[in-house]
C-alpha cells in the first residue's frame, strides 16, 4: 500500500484555487471520485493511499470553507 500513498500537491486529484502556488500550505479540494461527497479542504503537505500522480486542477472556490468549488476533472 505504500507505493500508492502520495502528496497532495503531486497529486491529480487536488484542486487548488487558479492563482494557487503549489506549496505545502496551499489548501485545495480533494477531487477524488470516490472522496468527493466529503468536500475534503487539504494541504499540499497532506496525503493518502488515493494518490494519482500529476497535476493539480484549478477552479475558482477551491480553498473555500468549506469549498464551493465543482470537481474540475
Amino acid at each position: 500500500m505504500a507505493d500508492k500513498w502520495g502528496l497532495c500537491k503531486s497529486c491529480q486529484w487536488w484542486q487548488i484555487e487558479p492563482s494557487a502556488k503549489i506549496e505545502d500550505a496551499t489548501m485545495g479540494l480533494c477531487i477524488d471520485e470516490n472522496l468527493q461527497p466529503f468536500r475534503l479542504l487539504v494541504s499540499g503537505n497532506s496525503g493518502c493511499n488515493r494518490f494519482m500522480k500529476g497535476s493539480p486542477a484549478r477552479a475558482e472556490g477551491s480553498s473555500s470553507r468549506p469549498p464551493t468549488a465543482v470537481p474540475t476533472r
